[in-house]
């Protein structure tokens, strides 16, 4: 019985285990342990020790008839519970491998003696008996894995056919393996290093845990005798073999030894032993023909892994700026600045003067703003870049705005479609777009997917019998029936002028990309009033500042009430992590800063909500992806009322509320209860309750 069991063992309440059936202890494999008080929540928690193949649910249903505990379930090892089930309960309650539905054997290889192999059976034909994917799916599945060579399941997952959850169940059915859990990757970074990397390369396995004697590792099959003595050899311990799915393998290595981060790292090398000195006597101009030749230097380089890093992990801005040791690389993924890399003092002006170069700018201005764009092909792909320098402390600090390639959107599926959206969310935006004319806006910061909000309603709205124009800066998303144009400031396109001529196209519906000033504003009021259905967007806090937001900018306030429609606020948040958000229950003091209504600090107090961990499929941050929080106004005849009265927009938004809106901090409060973000989020987005 190793340390871990032991102390378990020595914690074991005799009362706590004397309220409970023996039998049923030895028949679902579990192990009362302890009440406890949890100071983080300030209740009393039963913790119970269980195993992978343990059935909580009906644990929690028998342990609730003596306890009135919440209870904390501990993972154990299926060979630890069963020696701690020895020294408890009578050898004759306690199930056999081969009479429990769930039992595996504890062999090393990890085969499951309750789930034989369905040899022969191909995985996807499996899941398709599931009723998990449909042939349809299948098919493009297959399709995408002989275009990748990646296997067929874990291209099911990525393709979001269906959940690692899925998978794993199909896999465990086809191999009789048992396979990797959650819980045990996500403790995964204290053990990954006991294996070289060039050995769990070559031999695809990787260490997950260990207890000192016994190592268990995730292999994506069988390891052969061979490879399982050198693993003894490597590391004085008997090895544990589970299969894991070439998703979670590959995301464990690019977690643990990215390539980006070694390739980056020898480009840092060759800067340092590479002459980055300007020649003497070159002038400017032949600088600048230099740079743009030479594409093989270190500096040009380090600049496209820059590049090439942030695409693959899908930034949206890429930040180089001066710090008192030297220039540093910021991301922002997910709405997070994230630091990445240090630029090595020898390169710091070649860098930035790379950049100058990309984007045709002035390489010897160095005192004021600069703007320019420039594109790069990666992976058969084009993209575009929006670049901003600014003059700090003496130095100057770059931005660069990563534009997502033009996507194409199949125009035949007519549904609105929002993440984070419920039904009503969807039915409010339905009935707001049905009106022939008037304007329809979404508002909120840069980066809140009002875009792709306004896209999902036009496709909603494309059909042969009406003709949709847009004007957009640039044009992000491609839809097939809509006719999109580009502002073009040099060749004198504006939304203002584009929007004129648009309106002499016979236009039925009109998306322009942003209201900035009184001109375009000027114009789609016009636009509206003349029969057009017009959709927007503009930068504000809320759907009722909106308002002020369109009265401040000029137009006149009875002009606003009888062409507007509705609007409607967004906001992103991060997504927790399914596969390791942990549970729990708040405190009065983290509750008020969602709510200051009373009912609704109890609900969220009483409901378990979660909080983020961090595991290898989020990269240790605890959140994946963002989802949508959406604040939808229409325009109601008692709000006419008031905008055409002058009112604030505290009334208009009172008046909103009071007709069922439910305000951005309402529509983030549901997402904590339903167990899709976190308090600290909502507080990071949407600041406290109350202000």
């Amino acid at each position: 019985m190793n340390e871990v069991i032991t102390r378990l063992k020595n914690s074991i309440d005799k009362k706590v285990l004397a309220a409970v059936d023996k039998a049923s202890m030895g028949e679902l494999t579990f192990v009362p342990i302890s009440i406890k008080h949890d100071q983080t929540s300030q209740k009393d928690f039963l913790f119970v020790a269980v195993c992978q193949t343990s059935d909580k649910e009906k644990i929690n249903q028998i342990l609730k008839k003596s306890f009135n505990n919440p209870i904390k379930f501990m993972n154990i090892g299926k060979d630890d519970i069963m020696d701690l089930l020895k020294e408890l309960v009578p050898s004759d309650k306690i199930a056999k491998p081969s009479e429990s539905s769930n039992a595996e054997s504890s062999n090393d290889d990890g085969k499951s003696s309750n789930n034989p192999r369905r040899q022969g059976v191909r995985l996807g034909e499996i899941l398709k008996e599931k009723g998990v994917i449909t042939e349809i799916q299948l098919q493009d599945a297959l399709a995408e894995s002989n275009r990748t060579g990646v296997p067929i399941g874990s291209t099911l997952y990525e393709m979001g056919y269906i959940t690692l959850f899925d998978l794993k169940n199909a896999l465990g059915d086809q191999t009789g393996y048992e396979l990797v859990s959650t819980e045990m990757l996500a403790n995964q970074k204290e053990f990954v290093n006991i294996l070289p990397e060039d050995f769990i390369r070559a031999n695809s396995v990787i260490p997950i845990t260990s207890d000192g004697r016994m190592l268990t590792v995730g292999v994506l099959k069988p390891l052969k005798q061979d490879i399982l003595k050198a693993i003894i050899y490597l590391t004085g311990q008997n090895p544990k073999q589970l299969l894991m799915t070439h998703y979670e393998f590959n995301n464990s290595l690019e977690t643990f030894f990215s390539r980006h981060k070694k390739q980056t790292q020898k480009i840092i090398e060759e800067i340092k032993a590479e002459n980055l000195g300007v020649e003497e006597g070159e002038s400017l101009s032949e600088q600048l023909d230099n740079e743009l030749l030479n594409s093989t230097g270190a500096v040009a380089k380090f600049v496209n892994q820059i590049i090439t890093t942030a695409i693959d992990n899908k930034v949206s801005d890429i930040h180089i700026e001066p710090r008192l040791g030297g220039y540093i690389v910021r991301y922002r993924k997910d709405g997070m600045l994230q630091k990445t890399i240090d630029i090595p003092d020898k390169a710091e002006s070649m860098v930035i003067t790379r950049f100058k170069v990309l984007s045709r700018m002035n390489i010897a201005e160095q005192r004021r703003p600069q703007d320019g764009t420039f594109s790069m092909p990666y992976n058969n792909i084009n993209y575009d870049f929006r670049i901003n320098t600014l003059p700090v402390s003496g130095k100057e600090k770059v931005c660069i705005r990563v534009l997502a390639p033009a996507v194409s959107l199949k125009s035949e599926d007519k549904q609105i479609r929002l993440v984070g959206a419920d039904m009503k969310d969807i039915n409010k935006i339905t009935r707001m777009v049905s009106c022939p004319n008037g304007i329809i806006l979404t508002s909120g910061p840069t980066g809140s997917g009002k875009t792709t909000t306004l896209y999902s309603i036009l496709k909603s709205l494309n059909d042969e019998s009406v003709n949709i124009t847009t004007i957009e800066d640039p044009i992000e998303i491609k839809l097939d029936g809509i006719n999109q144009s580009q502002v073009n400031v040099k060749a004198g396109i504006t939304f203002a002028s584009c929007m004129r001529a648009i309106l002499r196209q016979d236009p039925d519906i009109i998306l322009v990309g942003e209201i900035r000033d009184y001109e375009t504003l000027e114009t789609a009021i016009s636009a509206a009033l003349t029969g057009h259905l017009v959709l927007s967007t503009v930068h504000t806090n809320s759907a009722a500042a909106t308002v002020t937001r369109l009265i401040e900018m000029g137009a006149k306030d009875y002009l606003v009430s009888s062409t507007l429609s509705g609007v409607i606020a967004q906001r992103l948040v991060r997504k927790l992590c399914d596969d390791c958000k942990q549970e729990y229950h708040c405190t009065r003091e983290e509750a008020m800063k969602v709510t200051l209504k009373e009912d609704e600090i109890q609900k969220l107090m009483e409901t378990p909500i979660y909080k983020a961990v961090g595991c290898n499929h989020c990269q240790f941050h605890g959140f994946k992806g963002r989802l949508g929080v959406y604040e939808i106004m229409p325009i109601t005849k008692e709000i006419k009322k008031l905008i055409a009265q002058g009112a604030h927009d505290l009334e208009i938004e009172e008046c909103a509320v009071a007709n069922g809106m439910d305000t951005l901090h309402s529509a983030c409060y549901k997402h904590i209860l339903n167990g899709y973000t976190t308090i600290d989020e909502f507080v990071r987005v949407l600041g406290l309750a109350g202000e």
